[in-house]
């Protein structure tokens, strides 16, 4: 997986809870929501449209406390699998921090995002760096990058092939 991407921001606002905002709850104990299929249910109670419009690699620009409430996976699976290469945030709940590392979604903690970009702006973002360059507004932005034992989990796809490449490797 790479460390780079660029996308398209979708911008939303602070306190998107799991099982209200990301993904709604009621679907998924109806029966109507599979482990292949989150992504199509991810963010509809917001915008019931999203998930047909979000292209492939696009950019989730989100206020504080991303990601609370209950700390099952099931919003950051539905994020990864609606095509969102990586989630930029005022803060993350620390539960939905520890989920997107251990699926390999990458997540960028930046205080003040909110104020430097804006829905349908391109972003290009280099995890390593610690760099967001705002290619619409010509303007850079920096952030503390995740520890490299961090970003190696993030580069495998997360924690189960990280898991898997250090036996192969004899490490583990």
């Amino acid at each position: 997986m790479a460390l780079k991407f660029k996308g398209k921001v979708w911008v939303f606002g602070d306190n998107l809870d799991v099982d209200k905002e990301i993904i709604p709850f009621r679907e998924r104990e109806m029966g109507l929501m599979k482990d292949g299929n989150f992504g199509k249910w991810v963010m509809t109670p917001v915008d019931p449209e999203f998930p047909k419009k979000v292209k492939k690699g696009d950019i989730m620009v989100v206020g504080t406390n991303m990601g609370c409430g209950h700390g099952h996976q099931h919003a950051n699976i539905g994020i990864k699998q609606a095509g969102i290469s990586c989630v930029i945030a005022e803060s993350f709940d620390r539960n939905f921090f520890k989920n997107s590392i251990n699926l390999g979604l990458p997540i960028i903690e930046l205080e003040g995002i909110n104020k430097n970009v804006k829905a349908g702006d391109i972003l290009e973002v280099d995890l390593e760096a610690g760099e967001i360059k705002n290619v619409t507004t010509k303007k850079t932005l920096k952030f503390t990058p995740l520890p490299d034992f961090l970003l190696e989990i993030m580069s495998a796809g997360g924690i189960e092939p990280y898991t898997d490449k250090l036996i192969a490797e004899g490490k583990i």
